[in-house]
């Protein structure tokens, strides 16, 4: 994974304009689904090199021999190099080779630059880019533009084009090769679509749609006032003698128990805590409707170092892949559509427990490691360490009580949570919850020894005004940038570091705990993706991936041995953490679940 400069060769960076409104948009129709829109057009391709060519005009007018053999860049080449493939298909341009395709939105994001290139450029390069531009095409076909605006776009596409090649210019150095390949690999696994159960899509849309008009003919003031309205919700309450709650917030515990008792008894209470979810899941159902081709396959999107730890994320809209609900809603299971066609199967494998093992490795306790490595159930080697387990009393899954505690413990323990917030997030007396914490530090007692070395790291830092970073196996760093420090309500000092979310900079408060979190997240996900790329080399079609969890599809009468290959591979460590113990666990089916 260590760090290279590209062979020199021709770069070009590449930017198509296409025609969009609020109906032909890839926000709500996907990709392909967007590109088959009988409304769709790409009118417009900006490409400037690294050479002193440039050129913004038709598809049809460019030299496409040139991109042959070279490097080419797009800032969103999940959307410009999927483009340029269905534009093949489709005989709207001709097929070239070129040495490789590369985002400069996922090196961007990869290098701590925020993902669009207005806001990459401010950053980078103190740069102030108009999109006002980009906003006023909405509706616009390029016959119909004036020649004013027509000059306006082309200049704009144009200024796009060489931000991104001056982006690649200054950051490509510091985008290791090992980070390419997965940010290339995971557009390929985009590229190769979903199987989807077309006809269970469609019955569980007509089901979600039932429940929705059900509930809303349960709500008294339906068609009369907005169904979320506050207001209307109180003055029913008062009309039937109920004290309305202080709050309908899902954050708070006592609105949240006084929704339960009443919901019961009252059915328009329970329809209106439904309806809001109900409209969730169809607005998601919706979303795999919309983006699913006449192949049978929905073509979404899974962003490549969608958070700070680099992990993979939703692409945005109403479905995040990401993020799929794990049970039946209203009469739906989002996961069981996902489904193999005729003669093939779905082979899907975890890696088990990845970052508990990941944050024992952090920690140095290596002892830990060794106790985890012999035995099937992760959960019972922490019971024994804990002294609630004996080994001569065989399986700890005979006890699914304690199992379910130690497993608590053991999740919600190991991020620096005190007793009070254990106590909140698994709902038990305060006592029991500051045993239990205790019970875990004092047993596992490195990894609170790892939360005060990072502290300890954090002053250093700050003390010496330099960004603080740590620094991971894999070869890459996480970094924090330049600390502020302010002082909390018990006046303590407390270090903030300024981070890219959603495109916006914004405060993100730093300890030992939260810091063990991220490293322990970002090795994980380091070793997922090393993972993918030797399932890749290995000739496993990758169809899907959830944080620790991958899928494959191919032919019914390979699976067995696509299952045995990914199991093995994902119990096999990468050199550079070559002694931590892993284990994968997998299944093959007709349709996706967990």
């Amino acid at each position: 994974m260590g760090f290279t400069l590209t062979t020199i060769m021709e770069t070009y960076a590449l930017d198509f304009e296409t025609y969009y409104d609020k109906h032909c948009s890839i926000k709500t129709l996907g990709t392909l689904g967007y590109f088959s829109h009988p409304e769709f057009d790409a009118y417009m391709i900006s490409i400037v090199g690294d050479n002193g060519y440039s050129f913004v005009g038709h598809p049809k007018d460019f030299d496409w021999d040139r991109l042959n053999g070279a490097i080419v860049l797009s800032h969103n080449a999940s959307f410009d190099e999927t483009l340029y493939l269905y534009g093949v298909t489709q005989n709207w341009w001709p097929q070239v080779k070129p040495h490789a395709w590369h985002c400069t939105a996922d090196m961007a994001a990869a290098c701590g630059l925020p993902r669009s290139l207005k806001n990459a450029s401010a950053q980078a390069f103190n740069l102030e880019v108009s999109k006002e531009t980009r906003n006023l095409m909405s509706g616009k076909r390029w016959e119909t533009m004036s020649a004013d605006f027509q000059k306006e776009v082309s200049d704009y596409a144009l200024k796009d084009s060489e931000l991104c090649l001056r982006l690649w210019q200054e950051y490509a150095p510091k985008w290791s090769e090992f980070e390419q390949n997965i940010s290339r690999m995971n557009r390929n696994v985009v590229q190769r679509g979903l199987p989807i159960d077309t006809d269970l899509l469609e019955e569980n849309l007509g089901k979600v749609r039932k429940a929705l008009f059900e509930a809303e003919q349960n709500i008294p003031w339906h068609g009369e006032k907005p169904l979320l309205s506050r207001k209307a919700f109180d003055e029913e309450c008062i009309r039937i003698g109920i004290e309305p709650p202080a709050s309908l917030a899902a954050t708070c515990v006592e609105a949240q128990e006084w929704l339960r008792i009443n919901g019961s008894k009252y059915k328009w209470i329970e329809a209106v805590i439904n309806w809001r979810r109900i409209n969730a899941v169809l607005s998601k159902l919706e979303a795999f409707d919309a983006a699913t081709m006449p192949d049978g396959r929905y073509y979404g999107g899974i962003m490549y170092f969608g958070g700070h730890t680099g992990r993979f994320s939703g692409s945005g809209g109403n479905l995040n892949l990401q993020n799929l609900p794990r049970n039946e809603m209203f009469g739906a299971n989002l996961r069981s559509m996902i489904a193999a066609p005729a003669g093939k199967k779905l082979v899907a494998a975890d890696l088990s427990n990845i970052e508990v093992r990941t944050l024992c490795w952090l920690a140095g306790d290596h002892e830990t490691l060794k106790e985890i490595s012999t035995t099937e159930d992760i959960y019972e080697a922490f019971a024994i360490r804990f002294g609630l387990w004996a080994k001569e009393k065989g399986a700890l899954k005979t006890d699914p009580v304690l199992r379910h505690k130690v497993k608590a413990l053991v999740l919600g323990c190991g991020y620096g949570a005190g007793a009070a917030k254990f106590a909140e997030m698994y709902n038990m007396p305060f006592e029991e919850a500051s045993d239990a914490v205790e019970l875990y530090r004092t047993k596992l007692h490195k990894i609170p020894s790892y939360w005060q070395k990072l502290n300890n790291d954090l002053k250093s830092s700050y003390s010496i005004g330099s960004p603080y970073q740590i620094k991971l196996a894999s070869g890459r760093s996480l970094s924090y940038g330049k600390l502020k420090a302010t002082r909390d309500s018990t006046n303590r000092i407390q270090y903030v570091a300024i981070m890219n979310r959603n495109g916006k900079r914004l405060p993100m408060k730093l300890w030992g705990g939260i810091l063990a979190e991220n490293a322990s997240q970002a090795m994980a996900r380091d070793i997922l993706c090393y993972m993918m790329l030797e399932l890749e080399k290995a000739g496993i079609n990758i169809i899907l991936h959830i944080h620790d969890e991958i899928v494959a599809e191919c032919d019914e009468a390979d699976a067995e041995e696509v299952l045995k290959t990914m199991n093995r591979i994902m119990s096999t460590p990468p050199e550079w953490c070559s002694d931590l113990p892993l284990a994968a666990e997998g299944y093959i089916g007709q349709f996706y679940k967990k």
